[in-house]
């Protein structure tokens, strides 16, 4: 090959690179194209949640409002429970004071019968000073064996009306009635027996009359006890009841606050969009 046509190869290479246009230096950060506005706005918007339960749904929009709803049922009904115990403790305390009252008038009248029929028997002093001291205390001028100096007509008023209706402590004041009437009798046979008249004195203490007169006594007082034991009884276990009425809604109360205050109620709401 001659050196005049490597030449004219050489001088083609050139006029065909010159002719070439130049590349444009790449950059070290390459240019980030926008994103689409319309999808940007569907990737940063949550998905909107429903509720098909009508009740989940406005309990979560209005939770405050429920909440505070609960605390205050929770404290309504913790009052009704301690309320209703009170009332429990005070039916069983007027219950046990009016049992003893009717304890105390029935053994009253037993001992009464007894002490006046020994001494009209057998004239001997001992019983009708143990019958007059008993009737002393019975009476209120003198204590009892507890130190309490009160007569048997004001212990069955001081019973209260809200557990005992007045209707029923009258049965109580008519028995007291009916031993009064007893003790005249017991009376007129210790006038007997000091004017020596022993038979007059045991026809007073062991006649039909006697007898019927302490029936008096003792029918009251049995009537009272039957109707107090059915009327208490129906009393506490109502109120009983109510308390276990009363527990339950307090610990469903309990409940629902503390799911809510833990934000598990959301865990019933579907997702579905718009």
């Amino acid at each position: 090959m001659s050196k005049r046509s490597r030449r004219s190869r050489r001088s083609n290479r050139e006029v065909v690179n010159r002719n070439r246009p130049r590349r444009k230096p790449q950059s070290s950060q390459r240019k980030r194209t926008p994103r689409n506005i319309e999808t940007t706005k569907y990737i940063q918007e949550p998905i909107k949640k429903k509720n098909g339960n009508p009740i989940v749904r406005w309990v979560n929009t209005h939770v405050d409002n429920v909440r505070l709803a609960l605390g205050i049922l929770i404290f309504i009904c913790s009052i009704l429970i301690l309320n209703n115990n009170l009332n429990i403790k005070d039916a069983y305390i007027t219950s046990g004071q009016s049992f003893y009252s009717v304890l105390l008038m029935g053994k009253s009248t037993g001992d009464l019968t007894k002490w006046a029929r020994e001494y009209v028997v057998t004239g001997d002093i001992k019983y009708k000073q143990a019958y007059d001291s008993h009737l002393k205390e019975r009476n209120g001028t003198k204590a009892d064996r507890r130190g309490v100096t009160k007569s048997y007509d004001q212990r069955f008023k001081d019973i209260p009306n809200s557990i005992v209706p007045e209707e029923d402590k009258t049965k109580l004041l008519d028995s007291l009635s009916a031993s009064n009437i007893l003790a005249v009798k017991e009376q007129i046979a210790f006038d007997f027996v000091e004017k020596g008249d022993l038979d007059s004195a045991k026809e007073c203490v062991f006649g039909d009359e006697y007898d019927q007169q302490k029936e008096k006594v003792l029918t009251p007082l049995l009537e009272f006890t039957d109707k107090l034991q059915m009327d208490m009884g129906r009393k506490i276990v109502t109120k009983i009841y109510f308390s276990y009425g009363y527990i339950i809604l307090l610990c469903l109360a309990n409940l629902v606050l503390i799911i809510l205050i833990n934000d598990r109620l959301d865990l019933s709401i579907t997702d579905k969009e718009d």
